[in-house]
């Protein structure tokens, strides 16, 4: 009796936490164990928009397209598309997919899930990616009504999108997993972790609050047969010292970028004994200004600050970089290629001293008299770096700095509420195209652009560069726009990001891309290689 009652619980949290039928199945080692450096801000994908979350998320939600392994969108969701001869209706048919209920996915479910993004309760910092459809930024700041957004379900399977402005490149954009579609059962409340239903390779197993995530396998993934892995287990570890520790003894299969950082002073000694891998990112570390914030509103000020630190140093021997190439503009180097060039010089100290006396005067203060300035920043990792900027700036500027180390939500809420001076944050392009990075900066009052810095000029090369089929003509809106970010500085660019993961010799095919995106639905475990007792 006493068996049959833990055999009956044991299938009554299968069902509950992942509200689907799991059929009988023989047993399987086909999983995956990793770690998380912090909890998930949200299980929705509209509003976990932290690079953790997004990884988890993106393996319980899909929408129209993803990306290949090439960086190409292919289509997810949608069995077909066509768009009109000037880019701006885009019509997509869906396939034949279904929630892990096993209800089907439905065009309407765009429509309600896009519909609901724009309204006050599900703002995220990746609304912005909205403002693309017909009337949505009109709608987002209440000057429009929400039946005026430019999509609609014309049957379960057909759904139209009509876009502000002719837009060739807008299934890069789709990619985001903030137009996964969501469940009506989460469309306009908080998610119940005990009945998630997914759309995506996996559902939800278990989710304890800073503890562990469990994901296991969606039979009613439309190429569910496709995946191998039955279960992914992420472990959420603040510690990247115990997280190392734990790959070492085979307590995890891997450990790395986007899920949780690698610790620097471990770089030198993982790269010695070959361990260590690493790929380069479409994104880079900055500190993040609130141009609002006295005395950061004066562009002098902030371009004094950004010229007076030595990112050559900073790379080389903080973050253990070969070949140190400092972020000397808006735009990755690896997305500009051989055409990337500085916009200013790295640990330019005379210019930052120029700089810095001719932004006193016009805020009329004396030397003395420059306020402390607030850096805060969440990953202990980053500490280091953050001391090295605090003593650049003291001996160059002469001016004091004091820090802060929060957890990563409330770094999230101070800059959502631009209840800040400095952050420092990291940012990767939200799609793959180098218009993304302008987004971050074009409208003050919507995120993520939480600077308080807006400008006439730059929104108009953004948008120019984000309608214009001529390649030529794009570039040239990049420098225009670029040009502009750089005489301003609303934000000061400091190192591109390089990411670096750890994976057991039995972990197969798990993909990591510059967009600091992973996915485990091709992933397998080698079970001839992998060692006993799992």
């Amino acid at each position: 009796m006493k068996l049959y009652y833990w055999l009956l619980l044991f299938c009554i949290t299968l069902l509950t936490g992942c509200n689907i039928f799991i059929p009988k199945q023989k047993p399987s080692r086909q999983i995956l164990r990793t770690c998380l450096g912090a909890d998930i801000l949200s299980l929705d994908p509209r509003k976990g928009v932290s690079m953790v979350s997004q990884s988890v998320t993106r393996m319980l939600f899909m929408g129209l397209v993803r990306l290949d392994p090439y960086l190409k969108p292919r289509l997810e969701l949608a069995e077909s598309y066509s768009h009109s001869p000037d880019h701006k209706t885009y019509t997509f048919i869906l396939k034949e997919c279904r929630w892990s209920d096993g209800s089907p996915i439905t065009a309407y479910d765009f429509e309600e899930t896009w519909k609901a993004a724009l309204t006050p309760a599900y703002y995220s910092s990746c609304t912005n990616l909205f403002f693309f459809l017909k009337n949505a930024r009109e709608i987002f700041l209440g000057h429009a009504s929400i039946d005026q957004l430019g999509v609609k379900a014309l049957d379960e399977k057909t759904f139209v999108i009509d876009l502000e402005y002719p837009n060739p490149h807008f299934l890069d954009i789709l990619i985001h997993p903030i137009f996964s579609p969501v469940h009506q059962s989460m469309r306009y409340s908080l998610p119940d972790s005990s009945k998630l239903v997914c759309s995506g390779p996996f559902c939800l197993m278990k989710y304890a609050f800073q503890n562990e995530i469990i994901l296991t396998k969606n039979p009613f993934y439309w190429n569910h047969k496709n995946i191998k892995l039955e279960t992914i287990c992420y472990y959420i570890v603040k510690n990247p010292i115990t997280a190392l520790s734990m790959f070492e003894k085979k307590e995890i299969d891997w450990l790395g970028d986007p899920l949780a950082k690698i610790s620097f002073e471990a770089i030198p000694m993982l790269k010695a004994k070959g361990m260590l891998r690493n790929f380069p990112t479409a994104g880079l570390e900055w500190l993040y200004i609130n141009t609002n914030k006295f005395p950061l509103n004066n562009v002098n000020i902030r371009k004094a600050l950004a010229y007076s630190i030595d990112r050559k140093m900073l790379m080389r021997e903080v973050l253990h970089l070969e070949n140190p190439n400092p972020t000397l503009g808006l735009i990755p180097k690896i997305v500009k290629k051989e055409r990337w060039h500085p916009w200013f010089a790295d640990n330019d100290i005379l210019q930052a001293k120029n700089l810095f006396e001719k932004g006193l005067k016009e805020l009329r203060l004396k030397a003395d008299q420059f306020p402390k300035i607030n850096i805060t920043y969440s990953n202990s990792l980053n500490s280091k770096v953050i001391l090295a900027i605090q003593q650049m700036w003291k001996k160059n500027l002469g001016i004091d700095i004091s820090i802060e180390q929060v957890d990563g939500p409330i770094l999230f809420s101070k800059w959502y509420e631009h209840d800040y001076q400095i952050l420092w944050l990291g940012w990767i392009l939200q799609y793959n195209d180098p218009g993304s990075m302008f987004e971050i900066f074009k409208f003050k009052n919507a995120r993520p652009n939480c600077s308080g810095w807006e400008h006439p000029g730059f929104i108009q090369h953004a948008n120019a560069f984000s309608i214009t089929l001529s390649e030529q003509e794009r570039w040239e809106h990049m420098e225009a726009a670029e040009k502009i970010f750089c005489e301003e500085m609303p934000s000061i660019p400091v190192n591109d990001l390089t990411g670096f993961y750890l994976a057991q010799p039995y972990v197969k095919d798990v993909l990591v891309n510059r967009l600091y995106q992973i996915d485990f639905d091709r992933a397998s475990i080698d079970l001839n290689a992998a060692p006993r007792g799992r």
